[in-house]
């Protein structure tokens, strides 16, 4: 489900544009940047900008929707600390002048929004076809090293982030199945629902099982990873959150073909291993993660035309899921 900004219309999105752009300016002047120039980066959770200042050093401006409670981003925040404290090269808050990380922003028509500035990550970001098999590894052992720093992370008693389990699945396949009409046939669907169960009974068996489970970022696909010399950093925690470490790597596999996974998977056990059955339970965490992300586009009729044609690919998986053939490091039709 999407419960960010509304831009599911090109109207939609102007709008949104417009209003977070007001909220940028005005967030802007409450911090001791000499910032002279904001670059509109893209929308998604959150609006981002890129703030420059000088020639050579830049943050990172977000604008979050009012729908985004504070306490999740406070949270989000103090996380971040906490792998920066652990030597991680991540995004670190700025405060305003007032010293919060939190800053208040509304537009011209009142709309009160939230606002963050983090530090930038300089690197180059790459698609699915700059990706190598090395790349692929080097991510992998990156997450390897977060879950590691995050091992024993203490939470504040105000600590709020959502978890990502059996109860979000079932949110998210409920969503599906009203809205899946415009991209996924009756026939596909009875698919879905089989494989949906597969990973309903495959969640509830692991249900109170905190051995690999911890804080999470919950996205690290290539598009939230920049490389610099070869080396992958992280950025865009917008989605962190409590979950199985196989679900982390299930989202960060999930666009890649079946080499890069298995790079990735390696490059992850060289740092840290992988617990018993890992495979198998990851096969089950992808279908899950696929089924997320076509809950999430379900309703934006701008997303259609691309779901519709990913549905042979994910069809073919969820076949081979369902029948019990492997498909994680092989090519499927």
């Amino acid at each position: 489900m999407n419960s960010g900004f509304s831009i599911e219309t090109d109207a939609s999105r102007r709008q949104t544009l417009a209003a977070a752009k007001q909220a940028a300016l005005q967030a802007m002047r409450q911090y001791e940047l000499d910032w002279n120039a904001i670059r509109f980066i893209q929308v998604s959770e959150h609006v981002t900008f890129r703030i420059e200042v000088g020639e050579k050093e830049s943050y990172l401006l977000r604008i979050h929707p009012g729908s985004k409670p504070r306490p999740e981003i406070a949270s989000e925040l103090e996380w971040l600390a906490a792998l920066k404290r652990k030597g991680l090269m991540i995004p670190e808050a700025v405060a305003n002048r007032d010293g919060a990380f939190l800053t208040d922003a509304s537009t011209h028509g009142g709309q009160q929004l939230t606002a963050t500035v983090l530090t930038w990550i300089e690197g180059e970001q790459g698609g699915r076809g700059a990706l190598t098999e090395e790349a692929a590894r080097a991510m992998g052992a990156l997450m390897a090293k977060l879950h590691e720093a995050s091992a024993d992370f203490q939470p504040s008693a105000h600590f709020s982030r959502p978890a990502w389990g059996l109860d979000s699945f079932r949110r998210d396949w409920a969503h599906l199945k009203r809205h899946h009409r415009p991209f996924i046939s009756e026939e596909a669907m009875a698919l879905y629902v089989k494989a949906a169960d597969q990973v309903e009974a495959a969640l509830a068996a692991l249900s109170g099982q905190t051995q690999n489970y911890g804080m999470i970022h919950a996205d690290l696909h290539i598009g939230n990873v920049v490389f610099r010399e070869n080396e992958p950093y992280p950025i865009d925690f917008g989605r962190c959150g409590y979950g199985y470490h196989l679900y982390d790597m299930a989202q960060a596999i999930m666009g890649m073909p079946p080499a890069h996974r298995a790079s990735f998977l390696a490059g992850y056990e060289e740092a840290r291993p992988l617990e018993d059955a890992a495979i198998s339970k990851l096969e089950s965490f992808l279908i899950m993660a696929i089924i997320e992300s076509y809950s999430f586009h379900a309703e934006n009729p701008l997303e259609t035309a691309g779901l519709i044609e990913e549905q042979p690919y994910a069809e073919a998986l969820l076949n081979a899921y369902v029948n019990g053939a492997p498909f994680l490091f092989e090519s499927v039709e």
